[in-house]
């Protein structure tokens, strides 16, 4: 075991949660790569140190090896789903089916595969992570970016949308078209399940995780239908609320985004505590929350070179965060203007809703929520009792924090 104080030789600096609260935006803080959190997490470059409560290096877990792993290990767990008898017996599905997954899986920034990958190596004992739990867990994360990959073959042809991740969006394609994306898309749902049988039914916990997935799917619909009923109701925008807007997100992004892939990873481990759930599930809602906040401000204001995606809500009429504050706060002729032109493809119309943001100084607010929400869910994770789960949730909540993309 190495010492706590030999770590912080080797790592030079470190700072304590209340200094970090005191320093993050100062100068002199040297670096952000530097944090020590009072749950003994240390951030350096992509590595998270977490310790043991008698100040003992306990686990290392490298976040660049780990994706890398993460990454390299997708051949593997096509390949056992393709020595399924039947694909043997179909090879144009076969071919079909390698091509799909490969294409709609790799690309992205497998934020919520990875993150099963992080709940189980962060929180198991460390004397039973090897190479093949971490396999498992890899392959698990696989089955959420699949989860990820046949949400947004759907989401895209709901949303009319035209680029997805810097390409044309799959159903776009000449040589897959409408009819075959949704085909696609029930290829992709239900195989998850066929790498669940193959890797996981003689586990403990194969009857929850299969559970959980069905579970959150279905979750997941009836936030994609509010959000999409919401941003078709007639332009009075009278159900444009916070509270709608906090439904749609809770429903459609925190359950999958944050709770599926924490939940399956601590269901992989030996020593879960059910008990622990709640509150860690209410943290992951307040992260999806945070989340899709940011993903409104981007599809308004980010670079399409640096997110691959052509933002469209304005013009899709979505209820999104920027929307909702600004129905609170504008001038009765403000809001004429916005009924007008929110919902509108015209170029003319997307600038003049932009003005009203402007005007209104949204862009201001929702840096300023960003912060003290960040800030909120820091302290949520301070009051969880066991430290290998505070510290992924806090290493979560610092990898979504002011992302870009």
């Amino acid at each position: 075991m190495i010492s706590v104080n030999n770590v912080f030789n080797f790592y030079n600096k470190a700072y304590y949660l209340n200094t970090v609260f005191k320093y993050k935006t100062s100068s002199s803080l040297p670096s952000k790569n530097y944090i020590l959190y009072n749950r003994y997490v240390l951030y350096k470059y992509n590595k998270i140190v977490h310790f043991t409560s008698k100040s003992k290096l306990n686990f290392v877990f490298d976040i660049e090896k780990e994706q890398l792993a993460f990454r390299k290990s997708l051949s593997a767990v096509l390949e056992s789903l393709l020595k399924n008898s039947m694909y043997k017996e179909l090879p144009e599905v076969e071919k079909w089916l390698q091509k799909l997954l490969q294409e709609n899986l790799v690309g992205g920034k497998n934020r919520r595969g990875f993150s099963t990958v992080m709940a189980y190596g962060m929180t198991e004992k460390p004397e039973k992570v090897n190479e093949h739990s971490l396999y498992l867990a890899r392959t698990l994360g696989w089955c959420v970016e699949m989860f990820q990959a046949y949400g947004i073959i759907l989401d895209d042809i709901m949303d009319s949308s035209s680029t997805r991740r810097g390409n044309v969006c799959w159903y776009r394609r000449p040589d897959v078209g409408l009819s075959c994306a949704i085909n696609d898309s029930i290829l992709v749902y239900n195989n998850i399940f066929e790498i669940l049988k193959t890797h996981f039914r003689n586990t403990p916990n194969y009857i929850d995780i299969f559970h959980l997935i069905t579970k959150v799917m279905c979750l997941t619909a009836a936030g994609q239908h509010l959000d999409f009923i919401t941003a078709k109701s007639p332009k009075v925008y009278s159900t444009f609320t916070i509270n709608r807007y906090n439904a749609i997100v809770k429903y459609k992004t925190a359950y999958y985004t944050y709770n599926l892939p924490v939940n399956l990873g601590l269901l992989l481990t030996s020593n879960m505590e059910r008990e622990m759930l709640e509150p860690v599930n209410d943290i992951c809602i307040k992260l999806g929350t945070l989340f899709q906040m940011q993903d409104d401000y981007i599809d308004c204001y980010g670079d399409e070179t640096v997110t691959g995606k052509l933002g469209t809500d304005i013009q899709e009429g979505k209820c999104t965060w920027l929307a909702v504050q600004a129905l609170q706060r504008c001038t009765n002729n403000q809001r004429k203007v916005f009924e007008v032109c929110y919902g509108s493809p015209e170029p003319a119309h997307i600038e003049r809703v932009k003005r009203i943001y402007h005007e209104l100084k949204i862009p201001k607010m929702y840096r300023a929520e960003e912060q003290t929400l960040y800030e909120e869910i820091l302290q949520q994770t301070r009051s969880i009792s066991r430290d290998a789960i505070s510290s992924l949730l806090t290493a979560l909540l610092e990898i979504t924090y002011r992302r870009q993309l």
